[in-house]
């Protein structure tokens, strides 16, 4: 179980970081897309903000993630303090991508760019999936003897 624990935090690493470098590969997009809008360079700006805050905080979630993985993996030959006192690290990765979700995606994202588009409302549901996959795995993780 201890492995397993491990794996599934392990995946939300790795779905944050897939994430971030698809962000990262569709900046032409975004510049065309924004280059399109008759706005002010204010709201331009505003927007590569607010992109730049969620994918680095996707790059964050990652790190965190992966780095609480390893210590699960680590730890699963320890004792069962030891092995709880090592979740503490995929704890943050949860709740920094329910702060992603919440805070960056519902309010900067909402506020900066258009989710009444396709393209809005499908990294909408990528923002709910990562923040509440990762809460659901983090429970588990958390709340499961091991």
């Amino acid at each position: 179980m201890r492995i397993f624990k491990s794996l599934l935090v392990l995946l939300i690493g790795l779905t944050a970081l897939m994430y971030a470098l698809q962000n990262l590969g569709e900046v032409d997009d975004l510049r065309r897309q924004l280059d399109a809008m008759p706005s002010a360079a204010t709201s331009r700006a505003a927007s590569w903000t607010g992109f730049a805050l969620i994918t680095l905080c996707q790059l964050l979630i990652a790190a965190v993630a992966l780095k609480g993985a390893w210590e699960l993996f680590a730890a699963r030959r320890g004792t069962a303090e030891e092995f709880k006192e090592a979740k503490s690290t995929a704890v943050w990765a949860g709740g920094l991508s329910l702060l992603s979700w919440f805070g960056l995606s519902l309010m900067v994202g909402a506020g900066l760019f258009d989710w009444g588009t396709d393209r809005g409302a499908a990294a909408l549901a990528k923002s709910f999936a990562l923040g509440t996959t990762s809460a659901l795995t983090i429970l588990f993780v958390w709340g499961t003897r091991d």
